[in-house]
């Protein structure tokens, strides 16, 4: 889609002090005041700004944004480097400082995406400006330290078995992306270094959570963010999950105790989930919670239109 007449927008590739190259989206409305946070959006564990192109289109005139792949997916190239949730803040702030994009910013994170950031946050306090460089945070369903109890699940790995999930989750019928924009998706999602690339950010998925967790950032008087907004997205995973236990169990997969061990953790599931996203707010003495019924866990593609109202509530109350 192409930019309003009012939205300068540059795609290209970014070259790292490290000459590892990184493919960015910058948009910046003409007509924003100075010192606007920049929006900097950051997906899920291997996952692409591909999903995020409706929510770029209803944001990018009304504040600046950044985009970016991650080292090894998409056009940017592959890192050696170890993908924890540490290093990628930290390939998050050389990106920022390589092209000279000052604070304040403003953070949407999805999934995984909210472990990166704090990991971000935690990094930018430790800058001149001490804690006020992040000034928002809009939290899409996103992963906390405690999120380990309940994802990653080696039953509903047996019962996920050979399944197309992209159609048991009825991804082409519920996304509300353009046809070109569900096709850029598709591809972003193939290739021999973009699968080993989500496979090595898989691998550190629960060590990160746990690194994380040993910061103690829910613990912090006064509360991490002070009383900077954030936003928590709450959306309903477990709809998904039943949708792959019940596809996985119709396709022959999985023990019987397998599906059975599985079933029973989507009992507790909706209670456990709810805990765990209201515990983000304890992050700032500034935030509201919405819940996205309805929707399952890829908000970004389904209720971008969410996503974009809270960035603005954000905003609103900076």
């Amino acid at each position: 889609m192409e930019s309003p007449p009012d939205v300068q927008e540059i795609s290209k590739l970014v070259t790292l002090p490290n000459n590892q190259r990184i493919f960015t989206t910058i948009s910046q409305p003409s007509n924003i005041a100075t010192g606007t946070p920049t929006t900097i959006i950051i997906p899920g564990v291997g996952c692409s700004i591909t999903e995020w192109a409706v929510v770029h289109r209803l944001l990018k005139s009304k504040t600046p944004v950044l985009l970016y792949e991650r080292p090894g997916i998409g056009s940017s190239d592959e890192s050696p480097e170890p993908r924890t949730a540490k290093t990628m803040a930290h390939e998050l702030n050389t990106l920022l400082s390589t092209l000279s994009i000052p604070p304040p910013y403003t953070l949407i994170c999805h999934s995984y995406g909210g472990i990166i950031a704090r990991e971000f946050v935690e990094l930018r306090q430790s800058s001149p400006d001490g804690g006020k460089d992040i000034t928002g945070i809009v939290f899409v369903d996103a992963n906390q330290e405690e999120s380990i109890q309940l994802w990653p699940d080696s039953n509903l790995d047996a019962l996920q078995k050979d399944q197309d999930l992209t159609a048991v989750l009825e991804l082409p019928e519920l996304n509300v992306l353009s046809d070109n924009e569900w096709e850029e998706f598709l591809n972003s999602h193939k290739g021999e270094t973009y699968i080993r690339t989500a496979g090595r950010e898989m691998e550190n998925y629960v060590s990160s959570c746990k690194a994380l967790g040993e910061l103690k950032q829910f613990e912090r008087v006064p509360a991490l963010l002070n009383e900077y907004p954030i936003s928590v997205i709450r959306g309903y995973p477990e709809d998904d999950l039943w949708k792959c236990f019940r596809a996985g169990v119709e396709a022959g997969n999985g023990t019987l105790e397998q599906r059975k061990a599985f079933e029973e953790k989507l009992g507790i599931y909706p209670a456990l989930h709810e805990r765990i996203q209201r515990d983000i707010l304890k992050l700032s003495g500034k935030g509201r919670f919405v819940d996205l019924k309805g929707c399952g866990h890829l908000v970004p593609m389904i209720r971008p239109d969410a996503i974009v109202e809270e960035v603005e509530w954000v905003l609103r109350n900076l």
